[in-house]
């Protein structure tokens, strides 16, 4: 019996995600102009909320679009770069850069509650970085949801949509989204421990 496969509506929104992305970004737009008339702060964090939510959706829709076999890898590596790259290769284990930095984020602010060093986490809105350490993390785990919805549709089934065989597009996608999140989340970390340490 031939299962009704629910890429074919994952393609036509995908198809028509120009439309539907300017009429989501119109209304995104107009809620934080009245979000931050009223509460600047709330804004601000109502704007984290939608990038998390942007980029959960993008991936999962990015993800289980195409086709259900996609255009084999050809491209050949050295051993010693094709061993790494099995090591990241998110279509085959659901461990990734962002959840091991997200590990140690957490246990860094376990071990400075335990130890009572406290962690300068820049919430007061006076901040002297770019971005602060708990709203990196929260974007890193939207990362996190990209890279596990990759490994589901490589090794099965869900919400109707039929296991696919991708190729390593999609991954060098998230791992240069890890280059620049990551990266940063890295960078603020370090500060962070290193500052509360002296």
């Amino acid at each position: 019996m031939h299962k009704r496969d629910n890429r074919e509506w994952i393609n036509k929104l995908w198809n028509a995600r120009l439309k539907f992305g300017n009429w989501i970004a119109g209304v995104m737009i107009f809620s934080l102009v009245i979000a931050a008339y009223y509460d600047w702060f709330f804004a601000i964090q109502l704007l984290t909320v939608y990038f998390f939510a942007g980029i959960a959706a993008a991936g999962f829709l990015y993800t289980m679009q195409g086709e259900r076999v996609e255009e084999l890898d050809d491209t050949e590596y050295k051993p010693k770069t094709k061993r790494f790259l099995y090591l990241i290769d998110y279509r085959r284990h659901p461990f990734n850069i962002s959840f091991i930095l997200f590990i140690l984020i957490v246990i860094s602010f376990l071990l400075s509650k335990e130890l009572g060093i406290p962690l300068n986490l820049e919430v007061g809105g006076n901040a002297r970085r770019v971005a602060s350490l708990p709203s990196i993390t929260f974007h890193m785990s939207g990362l996190m949801l990209l890279s596990t919805f990759i490994y589901i549709i490589n090794n099965g089934d869900i919400f109707g949509i039929r296991k696919a065989e991708q190729n390593e597009m999609k991954v060098m996608l998230v791992h240069f989204m890890e280059i620049i999140t990551c990266g940063a989340a890295l960078f603020i970390w370090i500060l962070t421990v290193v500052g509360a340490l002296i």
